[in-house]
């Protein structure tokens, strides 16, 4: 089976959209777009520059200034109607799904009303699905004291989940993820354990096969999330020596709740 492989563009926000997506195009079919800054979708000119090119793409969606999490309403529906807003535009992009960052507590004596918070805003926005007719998935986080969804334990209202490889890993919870019937997309980048620092497949300690064999089984997409053109084409050569070696690590993977 083909992968399902897209490429962020988060590797390009110091390029205009077109030029970001041309340099995408030469190494993959599909692209993942960072809704931010540059590459907006909140932009008229970057939903042009989509519309001339033939990829299919997914879309990271609102991450700076957005808090879906907030205890203060009117923070909270601000950032659920910007979201909308993101939303809409993706979908009449032709956008297959649209990723949602789960939102953050200020403060630790905070948390219980943030995670209220948090539930009414997932509610909220799952309703968008069949309004909009779109797909959106909520990510999980790397180890913080202050950003929420270490583990699966958030009611998603009906939506995806986006399993970020490198967020689970700095939480030990890359096993309890994998499997989990939510589970529509996957992010993948590298990391040692102890932080979040989206490294080139193969340079930390992460085991890809569970996870290649889960996309592979389940026809997921997937996206590379590196930070730089080189730790994308780095990830490239290595995505292809693991499909080499697939008839070995298929018959070795185990994943699923431990």
């Amino acid at each position: 089976m083909t992968m399902k492989l897209g490429i962020s563009t988060w590797a390009y926000q110091d390029l205009p959209m077109a030029e970001a997506l041309a340099r995408i195009s030469q190494l993959s079919d599909r692209a993942e777009i960072l809704c931010e800054a540059r590459h907006s979708l909140l932009r008229p000119e970057n939903l042009e520059a989509l519309s001339s090119f033939s990829l299919k793409f997914t879309v990271h969606g609102l991450v700076a200034d957005i808090n879906i999490a907030s205890i203060y309403p009117e923070f909270r529906e601000a950032s659920v109607k910007l979201h909308r807003r993101a939303i809409e535009a993706s979908a009449s992009a032709g956008a297959e799904l649209y990723v949602i960052h789960p939102g953050y507590t200020a403060w630790s004596f905070c948390a219980q009303d943030a995670l209220q918070a948090l539930d009414q805003s997932l509610a909220d926005l799952g309703a968008l699905q069949e309004e909009l007719g779109i797909c959106l998935a909520v990510e999980n986080m790397p180890k913080s004291d202050w950003l929420f969804f270490h583990k699966p334990d958030l009611d998603l209202h009906g939506m995806g989940l986006v399993l970020d490889v490198g967020h689970a890993q700095t939480c030990s919870t890359l096993q309890s993820f994998l499997g989990r019937p939510e589970l529509v997309h996957i992010h993948l980048h590298d990391n040692c354990g102890g932080n979040d620092d989206h490294l080139p497949l193969g340079r930390g300690s992460i085991d890809f096969a569970p996870v290649l064999h889960m996309i592979e089984e389940k026809g997921l997409s997937a996206a590379l999330e590196q930070k730089t053109e080189a730790g994308i084409l780095e990830s490239l050569e290595i995505l292809k020596t693991f499909k080499a070696q697939a008839p070995i690590y298929r018959d070795q993977v185990k994943y699923g709740n431990p």
